[in-house]
């Protein structure tokens, strides 16, 4: 994994902002990692699922330091989710607001003081440590919008974001590997899709994984990733040398002769079984 560091705007999400004395416990039952627990300082990742467990959207809860929530969007579904979140609402004591005022940034290393003085609120990247900082910021802040480490740092801790690696209902958790990146609660009760997911869940053996490949070149979306005549699956994201694949695991691990991307040798890592 790359150690650089990074200070950078995250223009692919937004920040949908949700105060009031329900604010989470309506937030409880429909998303598959709650966000009781968020306190200043420690954020919580989640997702929205539709009832055939598909992922509608991957979100991050950070405490707006006033006992609200802001909620770390992908900026391609944030109206779609502001009604969404509306009308799940019901008679809660909530009020939502698409923040267009506000943004999202990420930093590590020699960045992460600048942004904390910048920042609104931010906490540590609950999905892993290989990502520092996640923090809301004012959409004025002077912060560079270069991704380039950032992408790096995520691909090389097996995450996934929407938009950049998949659009809504295309896959399911798993597939995304928010069961490994600590968001999903299996065991907080209700919430949308549960069945389908606590079902894939229950039954093990994940056959489709979301890996990062390693090789020479640079790697674009939509790219076959095979091992020999065996198709594995294809490339969700990538860049110069890496990119993350979504693939399957059970091909793969059966697999007779190096992976290769449009004829390209690569590395597969997996997430959970290898380093």
């Amino acid at each position: 994994m790359s150690d650089a560091s990074f200070l950078t705007r995250l223009a692919h999400r937004a920040v949908i902002h949700i105060t009031g004395a329900d604010a989470r416990d309506f937030l409880q039952r429909v998303v598959t990692n709650g966000p009781q627990g968020v306190v200043p300082g420690r954020a919580a990742a989640s997702a929205l699922l539709t009832p055939q467990g598909k992922v509608l959207a991957d979100l991050i809860f950070i405490d707006d330091g006033e006992g609200g929530l802001f909620v770390d969007v992908p900026q391609s579904e944030a109206e779609s989710l502001l009604k969404r979140f509306t009308l799940y609402r019901l008679r809660a004591k909530a009020a939502l607001a698409l923040r267009d005022d506000l943004a999202v940034a990420a930093a590590r290393g020699d960045g992460v003081a600048a942004l904390e003085a910048a920042a609104l609120a931010a906490a540590p990247d609950p999905r892993g440590p290989g990502l520092g900082i996640r923090a809301i910021m004012p959409a004025s802040a002077d912060v560079s919008d270069d991704v380039k480490d950032y992408l790096a740092a995520k691909a090389a801790a097996f995450i996934t974001e929407m938009p950049l690696d998949y659009g809504p209902a295309e896959v399911f958790s798993t597939d995304a590997n928010h069961d490994l990146l600590h968001m999903i609660d299996y065991r907080k009760g209700c919430f949308v899709g549960q069945e389908v997911a606590s079902r894939m869940h229950r039954k093990g053996g994940v056959r489709k994984r979301t890996v990062y490949l390693t090789g020479d070149g640079a790697f674009g979306s939509g790219l076959g990733v095979s091992a020999g005549d065996t198709p594995l699956g294809e490339v969700l994201s990538g860049g110069p040398g890496f990119a993350l694949a979504l693939v399957r695991v059970d091909r793969l691990e059966a697999a007779d002769g190096p992976v290769t991307v449009d004829g390209r040798p690569v590395t597969v890592r997996i997430p959970g079984l290898t380093a």
